[in-house]
């Protein structure tokens, strides 16, 4: 089962984010999840090609940052292009419970969000970064990396109640100060704390005595029922909105 970890962040108008700048925080997050599975590191990543040779031939990270080879190759594919810019990399494994990949969009000029979507294949009816805690952590230190505008874990197969706005699934993340009584569906509220220990937001969990399904009837309920509420006071934004 793949769980799917999807950001929407914008970058501050004064402060222009070249693409090194991008894969820096590309490997803080690839240090962060090789702590909890070495498949997924910063040294097991490559960038995506049109074959299997072609994925495997351009290492992203070395010991000090972005393999020059990889470097080089990401910005000749960054040419040229105007609406937005994007690269796609993989961690090498073919099997689906050890695979995992990254796709990377930024520097838009069209007025939508830039994005990350990490895709995390595991075994049927497991979670590939284990209990509930521990994905909600990994989720926690990416929102401190980019401070998106929302923040979402899901499966593909998860259909939301609104088409235009952010689904619950697992885990939602909002840059809002949530309660108990704002969200009694939920079944965990996680605060996120910035470097100066204030609260930045709040995950919003659907389920924690075991990984979301977009299949599990009782699943798809509760974070049905959690957009439902969030919509109702007005503190699930559109996309548009973004």
């Amino acid at each position: 089962m793949s769980h799917e970890i999807q950001l929407q962040f914008r970058t501050c108008p004064d402060q222009r984010l070249y693409l090194e700048d991008h894969l820096a925080l590309v490997r803080r997050l690839l240090q962060a999840l090789g702590v909890v599975d070495a498949l997924l590191g910063e040294s097991a990543w490559y960038l995506s090609g049109d074959t299997k040779d072609d994925s495997y031939r351009y290492q992203l990270f070395g010991d000090q940052g972005p393999t020059a080879a990889a470097l080089a190759v990401l910005k000749r594919d960054q040419e040229g292009k105007e609406v937005v810019k994007a690269f796609a990399i993989w961690n090498g494994q073919l099997e689906n419970e050890k695979g995992a990949s990254i796709a990377y969009y930024f520097d838009r000029t069209d007025g939508s969000t830039s994005g990350l979507r990490l895709t995390l294949g595991a075994k049927p009816a497991t979670s590939r970064l284990g209990a509930w805690t521990t994905v909600a952590r990994v989720l926690s230190e990416m929102v401190k990396i980019w401070r998106p505008m929302t923040a979402t874990i899901d499966t593909r197969n998860y259909n939301g109640v609104f088409l235009d706005r952010p689904r619950a699934g697992w885990m939602l993340y909002l840059p809002t100060i949530l309660t108990e009584q704002q969200v009694p569906e939920a079944r965990a509220l996680v605060s996120v704390l910035n470097g100066s220990n204030q609260q930045m937001g709040t995950i919003v969990v659907s389920v924690v005595d075991e990984p979301f399904s977009g299949s599990d009837p009782e699943h798809v309920r509760v974070a049905n029922a959690i957009e439902v509420r969030l919509v109702d006071q007005d503190l699930l934004p559109r996309y548009a909105e973004l």
